[in-house]
């Protein structure tokens, strides 16, 4: 057998990979890159075998990381071809895999590439600054869009900080043509989460939030305004999901200083319900509040996922009646200011991941709706350097900084792969 590769990970630093900066629709690019298109194609220079570990050679850095998933094309010996999962790097022209079988000759041939495939979702609607993205499995109980709008709001102004308003919509036929339920959405205001009101820096800008540039970051007490001007160039990203969810951690500065590595655990896709006909078992986290982009706001509170907070949203509720919910999240350690890596909740000595479990919080008492897909909560602090990837048993995981509260930096763990 050889390592899975239906759940991948994008960061960065992979070679052509599209930047989260200062500017508005570069949300977009990286949704496109990551779930629709795929990127960082480069040209192999050799793709040996030996047995059915298989090296490949590049000429120059490939920039790829330890187990991420890439996909070989062009190889004349069609065995080769396909997606396959980093084993090793031995060096930084050289990677590794395993195929099924050994290839029958030793060394390929052909114009050979090597490059980072897409989660393969479908993005049916889209215009200048908007897009709605669904996964193609046709065997989910329904398939909500991810609408997401990244473009300057006539309202807003354009030195303000940058970010893409998200949502979950039930059915579409255009990009601006909703139907159904959708999640947030308030009867009294329907475009309370798409259409700005008000000026300057009183203006409110949407509701469910997916921040990418900001002046301060995530977890700054004071002075975070989305008013305050962001720095210009890039900002650190990671993606991990598969064809039916997929979660997205931008930082938001740019800067050591304001702690960049603590991003903003934000994902959208379907969760693992407990609730054996629930049909509308679809979460989005991201930073839901409604605010003047002049008031202070510290986005790690209002983000989901990461902490306790109410701020999850569902596509419905557990009843599955016509409006959306809202849920909480926790863990094994279900404690009023438990924030996941952000403290030794139990020794140090015994290092513990637990499931992440939203809970219906509309309903008295709250409802144990489902469980997030590959998504753990370290219980010690920080246990694990950033960005590191580890085999733990059979599973693979990486390791990622997350801003958990106003003032707690903590840490997120997601299952990227199993091993044979």
């Amino acid at each position: 057998m050889v390592a899975s590769t239906d759940i991948k990970f994008y960061v960065h630093t992979n070679t052509n990979a599209p930047q989260l900066t200062n500017n508005f629709g570069c949300m977009i690019d990286v949704l496109d890159a990551c779930l629709i298109n795929g990127y960082g194609s480069q040209t192999v220079s050799t793709l040996t075998a030996s047995g059915t570990t298989v090296t490949a050679t590049f000429g120059s850095a490939h920039n790829f990381m330890q187990y991420q998933v890439i996909e070989i094309a062009g190889a004349t010996q069609t065995e080769y071809n396909g997606e396959h999962r980093i084993l090793t790097l031995p060096n930084a022209n050289t990677i590794t895999f395993e195929l099924a079988t050994a290839p029958s000759v030793t060394t390929a041939t052909g114009t050979i590439t090597a490059s980072l495939p897409p989660l393969d979702w479908e993005k049916p609607f889209s215009s200048a600054g908007k897009a709605a993205y669904r996964s193609k499995n046709l065997l989910l109980p329904s398939r909500p869009f991810l609408r997401v709008v990244d473009e300057l709001d006539p309202a807003y102004t354009a030195t303000y900080a940058k970010y893409a308003k998200v949502g979950i919509v039930e059915d579409m036929t255009d990009i601006d043509t909703m139907l159904g339920v959708q999640a947030p959405f308030d009867a009294v205001n329907p475009d309370k989460n798409w259409v700005a009101t008000g000026s300057g820096t009183s203006v409110i800008n949407g509701w469910a939030k997916w921040h990418y540039a900001r002046a301060y970051a995530a977890i700054s007490p004071s002075g975070n305004n989305e008013s305050n001007a962001p720095a210009n160039g890039n900002r650190k990203w990671l993606l991990v999901g598969g064809e039916d969810y997929f979660y997205i951690v931008p930082s938001v500065a740019v800067d050591a200083v304001s702690n960049s590595e603590y991003g903003l655990l934000y994902g959208f896709g379907k969760f693992d319900s407990l609730f054996q006909n629930d049909t509308s078992n679809t979460f989005l986290s991201s930073t839901l509040v409604a605010i003047a982009a002049g008031s202070s706001t510290t986005p790690g509170t209002q983000t989901g996922l990461a902490n306790q907070s109410e701020n999850t949203l569902i596509q419905r509720k557990y009843n599955q009646s016509n409006t959306h919910a809202n849920a909480g999240t926790i863990g094994f350690f279900n404690a009023v200011s438990f924030y996941p890596g952000a403290s030794n909740y139990v020794s140090a000595h015994n290092l513990i991941l637990s499931p992440a479990a939203l809970l219906e919080t509309s309903e008295t008492p709250s409802v144990m709706r489902g469980q997030c897909r590959n998504l753990r909560w370290p219980l010690q602090q920080e246990p694990y350097p950033e960005m590191q990837v580890f085999i733990d048993g059979d599973e693979l995981f990486i390791a990622k900084k997350v801003a958990v509260f106003s003032t707690s930096r903590g840490q997120i763990v997601f299952k990227i792969g199993d091993m044979p």
